[in-house]
């Protein structure tokens, strides 16, 4: 099972952190689905009603469509992976163009040990994850700007061969979205296992 995750349900979360005012569903967000990220306002100004804030928040779906795509039906882009995706063909525009965001989720569901079980991740004190992403928008053929984005990954420190997806400290966020392109990997880091509940699930809960 591809992981997934539970999209942040309180609008509290994203008024304290981002001063953004929404109405987020909570929903279980699965690749290729739509969700919402946080980054900073758009260069040309697109979908800018009024003057820009430091944070802007959009809608766009969970698999990035790189701009050399033909279609936006490019497969295998919902993650990232933290080490290359400077220099992979999928990644590297929205890279090097410091296309950043964040996505606020109550909690991750990645695979476990075995095919049958899942692992939910949350953090202990309750807050929601700041999971670490990069975004593009795509020119379709009909000319709509499409919104998408990936999630960042790391291998974990045990086992190489796993993903584990990006979650920035609260302290990191305006940083991660604002820094130089230079400075991106500098953020790409483990968060703390003894700040993070996780639980194995059977994959049918």
């Amino acid at each position: 099972m591809p992981t997934h995750y539970q999209a942040a349900s309180e609008p509290s979360h994203f008024a304290q952190r981002f001063g953004i005012a929404c109405d987020p569903e909570g929903s279980i967000v699965r690749p290729g689905e739509q969700g919402l990220f946080v980054r900073r306002p758009r260069a040309d100004g697109v979908g800018q009603e009024t003057p820009p804030e430091r944070f802007q928040i959009a809608a766009g779906r969970w698999g990035l469509i790189p701009l050399f795509s033909k279609d936006g039906q490019d497969q295998l882009t919902h993650e990232a992976r933290g080490e290359t995706a400077s220099a992979e063909r999928n990644f590297y525009q929205p890279w090097k163009r410091g296309h950043r965001c964040v996505i606020l989720a109550d909690c991750l569901f990645q695979p476990g040990d075995t095919e049958d079980s899942i692992v939910r991740v949350s953090r202990a004190d309750g807050e929601p994850l700041a999971l670490a992403g990069l975004w593009n928008g795509w020119r379709s053929p009909a000319g709509q700007c499409v919104e998408s984005f990936a999630l960042l990954t790391l291998g974990a420190p045990e086992q190489s061969e796993q993903r584990r997806t990006v979650i920035l400290r609260d302290a990191w966020i305006d940083d991660w979205l604002h820094c130089p392109v230079e400075e991106t990997a500098a953020y790409l880091r483990p968060y703390a296992d003894d700040k993070l509940v996780r639980e194995a699930l059977p994959v049918d809960a």
